[in-house]
């Protein structure tokens, strides 16, 4: 979601909505699940980072100039809307995240998780829109949905990417550095024609 601290507290007075303890940019959905607010919309400077007040702190911000033409507003309620972030941007986030942070293996499993689901939520995107991909692997494959979508995920983000030469290298380096099926998947997508 777009952070601005004025739509932080509005999320908060739905009810649904409690601040993390230590992090600003978080809050949590009825008590169980984290949600990252994200500063999104002209306001990177030339560094790629971003100053953020209320209390002050910088942020290097690397994808998020190119994720924002794809976010999506979602209506919280009848005066309230917020941007959502696609899935592949979220992926590309996690993969600059834990490149600049490899500590942080969450986003490691965040992107484990979403290959997973990803067919469940956008099956019919990848029987319209990228067909093809089915043909690609071995159908027998314990894991070949994953494949499917793995690949798919990295078309859209080579599409986010779109003229930025540089995060696009940078993502494809990332990639390349972590030999799984997955990622190999991903990499392929971003080079596919």
């Amino acid at each position: 979601m777009m952070y601005n601290s004025n739509n932080s507290n509005r999320l908060e007075e739905t009810g649904h909505f409690s601040q993390h303890p230590t992090e600003n940019i978080k809050l949590y959905y009825k008590n169980a699940i984290e949600v990252d607010l994200l500063p999104f919309g002209g306001i990177e400077q030339e560094n790629r980072n971003v100053r953020l007040t209320d209390p002050l702190f910088v942020l290097n911000m690397p994808g998020f100039k190119e994720i924002y033409p794809n976010v999506e507003d979602m209506v919280v309620s009848e005066d309230l809307s917020v941007k959502v972030c696609s899935m592949e941007g979220i992926i590309l986030l996690k993969l600059v995240s834990n490149d600049d942070r490899p500590q942080r293996t969450k986003d490691i499993t965040d992107i484990e998780h979403i290959i997973r689901v990803y067919f469940d939520l956008y099956d019919g995107s990848i029987y319209d829109e990228h067909f093809d991909t089915m043909d690609m692997y071995d159908a027998n494959e314990k894991d070949y949905l994953q494949l499917v979508c793995a690949r798919v995920i990295g078309r859209k983000i080579k599409i986010l990417l779109g003229e930025s030469e540089n995060l696009m290298a940078r993502v494809k380096g990332i990639l390349a550095r972590r030999p799984t099926t997955w990622w190999n998947a991903m990499l392929d997508g971003m080079n596919d024609a």
